[in-house]
């Protein structure tokens, strides 16, 4: 196969199904926009490859009026083809990052003049309702499409692992950036910001770790003022993390970016004039929606029961629950983690980890199952936009995902009050959840793509006899054959893990540093599987992490109430600083005096509410975007406004 694969290029799977006369008029409609379309078949698979010639580019960078710094003390001005020299420029293959060509490019496949009319003559009973030639041929019948993906460019590929080697300490996010885009860029330099950040509090956790006596988590003076200053942290990281995206998003030249809500193709509903602007347009009653949401609940009913069923038979066989009353006690499962038993606090051999590690596994395959059935409840409420369907989705997925992750620690924390069985549990949770996700996405993963391809090049070898098969075709397989990745699940892991480090501080200080050490390994086998194991993903502009920072706020707000629960009422962390308000029972344990009670909640309020009113000053007190992002904004305004008034002022010399 010709063409120049060191160039971004669009590869476009034909589906079987396709009737050449509408395959041939694909092709004259890309052609027509002045684009380069490849045609071949390779092993059995009918494959369009895309690309853009420079100029094609610029016109419609020019479009889209996007930002490009340039040789002048305005330093960034709106890209215009006319003064090209005028901007930084080396040449016309690194003028455009990598990401932006390839934003560039699909851009400009979804602006190919078509006519659907044509598409229905040639054979098609019908066509998708989007305007995009792109997304009208994926959803046609017969299907003209099956997939179109980004190809990976090996060149770039390479040197971006190089640097990743050379200096394994330092995410290279601006060439991240470069590659991918902003939006896979948002997400390593938010785990980056998150690495750095808990160093710090992970120092001081040491520390406390190393001056407890023993092992228990009740006993050092100092883990309410650790719990209290977590608490602390959350807040401050927050708002630097917020900072930062701000200064992200200036160096990246996307704070005017919004994010287009796309009306999906998928949308169905009857057909009325628009209130607002009286042109037809399809419409979907809000009641129907909110019928939908009610069965989707319901369907999801189920799994959550799983789940429960599935935490319960964790704490019995755990043998937290040793109360032969309570409604929950499996006393068969429950014998295992007696003393001598395999399951038991005594194992040599630290078999109490092993129920909390299958646990763990047992959400993950949950989580999986209910990924299936969120999307398709998701699709079944029939959202408009895909803004509205993905935030439908991940409403469900993150409900139920922290939900299974969250709800065994919030049960032996608040309903037993066990500290110390809570850190045993957060252990066997973290620790299998770090360990599962570094398996099942890397090294199982790496170890199939191996195997798979050497198959593949075997294959190769033997119809290269009958073919004419190029070096570059086996790429091209390669990089169709690839799952696409899910920004979404890596997301949801980080958020989970931070949720570990958050809310329950004081039950293992040193959750903190194990999650550093674990989030420096994760940061590499990320980029290793967007590099090497998942399709090149679709370039997307952003100015932040979304709905996550969202996320991350209310898990601050909830880090609060739990790290003062937990030193107040769910353990005995208080006793070492007011001694007098508790007494010591029989069993050992010390409880809160009768009549003491009333200050130990007035204790526990005070600090809650002293660290919301530390959140709420934060918001008001300290601007999310820092005074040098503020005063290069309010230059580039500045000089806009200059260049428009000396142009006004030009029009009127020459009238």
């Amino acid at each position: 196969m010709e063409g120049d694969f060191n160039s971004p290029t669009y590869l476009i799977k034909i589906a079987e199904t396709c009737p050449e006369k509408s395959l041939s008029y694909l092709k004259d409609s890309l052609i027509s926009s002045n684009l380069t379309v490849i045609d071949e078949k390779i092993s059995g698979n009918r494959i369009l490859s895309v690309q853009c010639s420079f100029s094609n580019l610029c016109i419609q960078a020019e479009n889209l009026e996007l930002l490009k710094d340039v040789n002048s003390p305005e330093k960034v001005r709106e890209f215009n083809q006319k003064d090209l020299l005028s901007f930084k420029f080396d040449s016309k293959q690194t003028f455009f990052t990598s990401a932006e060509q390839l934003f560039l490019l699909e851009n400009i496949l979804h602006n190919v003049k078509f006519s659907k009319d044509e598409f229905l003559r040639n054979g098609l009973k019908s066509f998708g309702a989007s305007d995009s030639i792109l997304t009208g041929c994926l959803h046609s019948n017969p299907c003209i499409i099956e997939s179109y993906t980004p190809m990976h460019q090996q060149d770039e590929l390479k040197k971006l692992w190089g640097k990743v080697l050379k200096n394994p300490f330092i995410i290279p996010v601006n060439d991240l950036r470069d590659y991918y885009g902003e939006d896979v860029a948002y997400y390593f330099a938010w785990m980056s910001f998150l690495t750095w950040s808990l160093i710090p509090i992970a120092v001081i956790g040491i520390l406390i770790f190393l001056h407890q006596p023993n092992e228990s988590a009740d006993d050092s003076h100092y883990l309410p003022f650790y719990a209290l200053g977590m608490a602390l942290w959350t807040i401050i990281y927050t708002k630097l993390w917020k900072r930062n995206e701000n200064v992200l998003a200036l160096l990246w030249k996307t704070t005017d970016v919004e994010k287009v809500d796309m009306i999906r193709p998928e949308f169905f509903g009857v057909t009325r004039p628009s209130p607002i602007t009286g042109i037809n347009e399809k419409y979907f009653p809000a009641w129907k929606r909110r019928f939908r949401y009610l069965l989707s609940f319901l369907i999801s009913i189920p799994f959550l029961l799983l789940g429960i069923g599935a935490m319960i038979i964790s704490l019995n066989l755990n043998g937290y629950i040793s109360d032969d009353n309570s409604p929950i006690h499996i006393h068969e499962l429950g014998h295992y983690a007696d003393p001598g038993n395999i399951f038991a606090n005594d194992n040599k051999y630290y078999g109490w980890l092993i129920p909390t590690i299958a646990h763990s596994i047992v959400i993950n395959i949950l989580n999986k199952l209910y990924r299936t059935v969120a999307s398709y409840c998701t699709d079944f409420e029939n959202h408009k936009t895909e803004q509205q369907h993905n935030d439908s989705l991940i409403a469900k997925r993150l409900l139920f995902e922290l939900f299974d992750c969250y709800l065994p620690l919030f049960y032996i924390a608040f309903y037993q009050l066990d500290i110390v069985s809570l850190k045993r549990e957060l252990i066997g949770l973290f620790w299998g959840d770090e360990i599962r996700r570094l398996v099942t996405e890397s090294i199982i993963p790496y170890v199939l793509e191996k195997i798979t391809a050497r198959r593949r090049l075997a294959k190769s070898a033997l119809i290269k006899k009958n073919e004419d098969i190029k070096f570059n075709d086996s790429e091209i397989l390669e990089n169709l054959e690839l799952d696409e990745y899910e920004p979404f699940d890596d997301y949801i892991e980080m958020v989970t893990q931070y949720g570990y480090v958050t809310l329950f501080a004081s039950a293992f200080p040193l959750c903190s540093i194990i999650t550093v050490l674990f989030l420096f390994i994760e940061a590499r086998s990320d980029m290793f599987k967007i590099m090497f194991l998942c399709r090149r993903p679709h370039v997307r502009r952003a100015r932040n992490i979304g709905v996550w920072y969202k996320v991350l706020t209310l898990m601050t707000l909830v880090s609060m109430l739990t790290n003062c629960f937990l030193f107040g009422f769910a353990s005995e962390q208080l006793a070492e600083w007011v001694p007098d308000m508790y007494e010591t029972r029989d069993d050992g344990d010390r409880w809160i005096k009768l009549g003491s009670g009333r200050y130990i909640v007035g204790l526990v309020f005070v600090a809650e509410h002293i660290l919301i009113l530390c959140l709420v000053l934060s918001h008001y007190l300290i601007s999310d975007v820092p005074i040098a992002v503020k005063n290069e904004l309010a230059r580039r305004e500045y000089v806009k406004k200059q260049e428009f008034k000396s142009l006004k002022e030009r029009k009127k010399s020459l009238e």
